[in-house]
């Protein structure tokens, strides 16, 4: 018999926010790897736990490959959202109490996510690794920053609409 996490989140919740994940993502195709979908991740451990904040990241780059294209990077987008979101959890009491720590976690999880993301094309086209973490490097940055200022705009945005207070 399998036991799973039980969670208080209603379904609703976290579909909204997947919701705003993938959209985000597609709304933001144009400047490259800048878009809020990793901040929502980041968020969502913050506020919601590991369970909540896995699930997304399984289908966010599922759901959002839908919009703009599937292919074997899908699984290593997964993989560095979990990466980040494991961080999160790890750091989770000192993220609740400092937005420059949160907002510094944000930067390095744009450096996370693109190195994950990177194996699976150093694994499809053969690629150095070296050569692609040199080469990614703009748009590690661009993700990295992103993220930062998601994460600024949308906390409290996100903590008012999501994060329900007991007591």
């Amino acid at each position: 018999m399998s036991r799973f996490e039980r969670t208080d989140i209603p379904i609703a919740v976290l579909t909204q926010i997947l919701a705003l994940a993938v959209i985000g993502r597609w709304l933001f195709v144009a400047i490259p790897n800048v878009q809020p979908s990793t901040a929502l991740l980041i968020l969502t451990a913050l506020y919601f736990g590991f369970t909540s904040a896995a699930m997304l990241a399984l289908f966010v780059p599922i759901l959002s490959g839908l919009l703009l294209g599937l292919g074997p990077f899908v699984l290593f987008q997964f993989l560095g959202w979990l990466l980040v979101v494991l961080v999160v959890i790890l750091l989770k009491p000192l993220l609740r109490h400092s937005r420059w720590l949160l907002a510094f976690v944000g930067l390095g999880a744009g450096f996370l996510f693109g190195w994950t993301a990177n194996l699976s094309f150093a694994e499809v086209i053969g690629a150095d690794f070296i050569k692609l973490l040199v080469l990614s490097l703009p748009f590690d940055v661009a993700h990295g920053i992103g993220n930062a200022v998601f994460l600024i705009l949308l906390h409290d945005l996100f903590v008012r609409i999501f994060v329900r207070e007991d007591g």
